[in-house]
């Protein structure tokens, strides 16, 4: 009465196996109704594309592992009528999960090169994001990177590193706009000082050659910050604007004023990548709104800027810092955001890591990364973009928010992992959809051009 229809069963044993699910861990029942699959949580979640929670239940104490909802393939979705989650613990009730069928259109990612699990490397970058090498720049368009003051790449260093993995590149440097005495630091080196503008320029260079790449170096030998870079891109913020809004922490002093420093004296890019933060708290509101707003104006002048969120979870300062800490050691308090951020006018980027399946096979998934909970040594930041608009004479982009949240599939959707800090291991979960610690998911710069291309 209850057996299935013909084919049912081929068909799902089919996309198990696309999917790089060992049949050996399936097992159909005695009466051909039912497939049992014994998988671990990690494997379960890339299959179904959902984040798998631990429940206990807060009067009888029962445990239970569930899922709020996952997805099937569309043409399988009359062949599914549930799955539940059979929990390692015992349990008196199990509660099918609401079912969502995907679009047959999305496909399994190619495999990626060896070693993308444990390296960063161009070709890894290239093939999970589908990050072309041949792309025409236009003379119009910029590519800019902001170092503050100190804080420097060394010439040496970029040149071991191209030797390695971009040949064409060895001796090419950015180009220097240096802003209110900015200067390439040499007294001091090592990781302290060169370990960020090396990775910055390394990788920016490499994905997006033969673009030229501007190093926004801000500050001399006493002081550089994101002001004195405001201040020169436009010349009514150096002005005075309510200066009772603009206080100063002792840590963040300003490095010019209305009359020493570089007002206007610098065009901003086209994209502009930061990969430095501070703490949000340290600030008083109104000079970050004010200072905020700056970046409004860079969007609406064509500027797209995006910006690291942070390198550990959510806390801030290195990981040392949170809101109402009593241990001030960052595992105590409240969650402690960085800026710039935290400011709406940005696209705030952060960071995933390949995650690794028991069976080497690729799931069909539209990508196979999962957020990273501890701080990884380094990361990458590099911006293309808007030469195949230009080329057709159209203009930047700038503020790419609105368009980012309007068209969300043209994004990977990371649906695994979590982020941590402040004392909460599991601060923010991956899962369908928008989430606080991937956001709309990683890029995907096809589905991107596409549609940027689509646009007046």
């Amino acid at each position: 009465m209850f057996e299935p229809k013909p084919n049912a069963v081929s068909d799902v044993m089919k996309w198990l196996g696309e999917s790089g699910i060992d049949q050996s861990h399936v097992k159909l029942s005695y009466v051909g109704d039912r497939l049992s699959l014994n998988l671990s949580v990690q494997e379960a979640a890339l299959l179904l594309e959902t984040t798998f929670y631990h429940h206990t239940h807060w009067k009888t104490g029962q445990e239970q592992i569930a899922c709020q909802y996952y997805h099937v393939p569309e043409s399988l979705a009359a062949s599914i009528d549930y799955i539940l989650a059979a929990s390692p613990v015992p349990t008196h009730q199990q509660i099918p999960r609401q079912q969502v069928v995907l679009n047959d259109n999305v496909t399994a990612m190619a495999p990626l090169p060896l070693g993308c699990l444990t390296q960063t490397t161009l070709s890894c970058l290239r093939n999970l994001y589908k990050i072309p090498s041949d792309v025409l720049p236009h003379p119009n368009n910029s590519f800019g990177v902001f170092e503050p003051s100190y804080f420097s790449w060394l010439p040496e260093d970029l040149d071991q590193f191209f030797g390695h993995v971009q040949k064409n590149l060895v001796g090419h440097r950015p180009k220097v706009d240096a802003i209110n005495g900015g200067y390439l630091q040499k007294n001091y080196t090592g990781p302290l000082w060169n370990q960020e503008p090396n990775l910055d320029f390394e990788y920016a260079m490499a994905l997006t050659s033969p673009q030229e790449v501007t190093n926004v170096q801000v500050g001399s030998e006493h002081v550089g910050n994101l002001e004195d870079m405001l201040a020169a891109f436009d010349r009514y913020y150096c002005a005075s604007v309510n200066p009772g809004d603009r206080k100063y922490p002792a840590f963040y002093p300003p490095g010019c004023n209305a009359t020493a420093c570089d007002c206007g004296s610098s065009v901003p890019p086209k994209v502009l990548s930061i990969s430095w933060g501070w703490t949000e708290a340290g600030f008083t509101p109104n000079y970050l709104q004010r200072q905020c707003l700056e970046f409004l104006k860079l969007g609406l002048m064509g500027t797209t800027v995006v910006v690291s969120v942070s390198d550990h979870g959510t806390a801030s300062d290195r990981g040392s810092f949170c809101i109402d800490d009593k241990t001030r050691n960052g595992t105590d308090g409240r969650f402690s955001p960085t800026y710039p951020s935290s400011c709406p006018w940005v696209t705030s980027v952060g960071g995933t890591q390949m995650l690794q399946r028991a069976d080497p096979r690729e799931p069909a998934a539209t990508t196979n990364e999962t957020a990273f909970r501890q701080f990884l040594p380094g990361k990458t930041g590099s911006s293309g973009g808007g030469h195949e608009r230009m080329h057709t004479g159209k203009g930047p982009v700038g503020f790419i928010n609105p368009v980012l949240y309007g068209n969300p599939d043209m994004l990977n959707d990371v649906v695994t992992g979590a982020n941590q800090g402040c004392g909460v291991d599991q601060a923010f979960r991956a899962t369908r959809g928008w989430d606080a610690v991937t956001g709309l998911g990683s890029p995907d710069y096809e589905r991107m051009r596409q549609l940027f291309m689509s646009l007046p």
